[in-house]
């Protein structure tokens, strides 16, 4: 079933978007992460994808900041940014995480990334796939590896990923819509494990993700925005929408 995800980006203890992953060009929304969380719930998203920026970028960490609103949520919360070990993983699941996401662990200590998803299980561990011009980009989007997208995905299912989060870096907080080249390049076969993220500015681009078969879409920028409601795509997708 497709699953509409809203995410919560926290930088420097704020819910905040950053344009393509600059933290040069922040932009912070005056509320909490708790009452963004349960905003985007009460609207009807049906989990939240939270993201430690400074986790990801090695600027320090928002652990405390999680801690403090994810276990109160009776949600399905899933949340990355800057794990690169088993420790981070467990200490993220503790508190209170219903899926822990890996990202360059998995392409700079692969062996640490399959003891994640062996130790917290398939179903609570998925793997990002950061991508700018069809290649992997690792350590807060800085890096560019030489794996292109559709290596990293058959590798990532035959080492028993099952849940995979692909985003379009160079469409991320920029609200140009879905990369309608990048979606359609995934296999058809693989695309029911994975969550798109990168750009989605419209209902439409939602129910063209779910019509390709994938698993579910993360929406950023568009709700905070208030360009996009939660309650326009939930009327668009039912009776189908987790």
């Amino acid at each position: 079933m497709f699953t509409v995800y809203a995410g919560i980006d926290l930088f420097n203890g704020r819910v905040a978007r950053l344009w393509k992953g600059d933290p040069a060009k922040a932009t912070y929304y005056p509320y909490s992460p708790s009452h963004y969380a349960r905003r985007w719930l009460s609207e009807g998203a049906g989990a939240l994808h939270v993201v430690d920026l400074n986790a990801a970028l090695e600027l320090g960490d928002n652990t405390e900041v999680i801690t403090s609103f994810v276990k109160s949520l009776n949600a399905f919360v899933q949340v990355g940014g800057g794990v690169r070990s088993l420790a981070r993983a467990t200490a993220l699941r503790d508190a209170g995480a219903s899926r822990v996401i890996v990202s360059s662990l998995y392409f700079t200590r692969r062996d640490e990334a399959l003891k994640v998803l062996d130790i917290l299980g398939a179903e609570h561990v998925a793997l990002s796939l950061d991508c700018r011009e069809d290649f992997v980009v690792v350590r807060g989007w800085r890096v560019k590896t030489e794996t292109g997208l559709a290596e990293a995905v058959e590798a990532a299912l035959s080492d028993g990923f099952r849940h995979i989060v692909l985003t379009d870096t160079s469409r991320d907080g920029t609200l140009q819509g879905v990369n309608s080249k990048l979606v359609h390049a995934v296999e058809k076969s693989h695309r029911s494990h994975i969550t798109y993220a990168g750009g989605v500015a419209s209902v439409d681009d939602v129910i063209a993700l779910r019509r390709l078969g994938y698993e579910g879409a993360i929406l950023g920028k568009a709700l905070y925005e208030e360009t996009l409601s939660l309650e326009r795509v939930k009327n668009a997708l039912e009776p189908t929408l987790h």
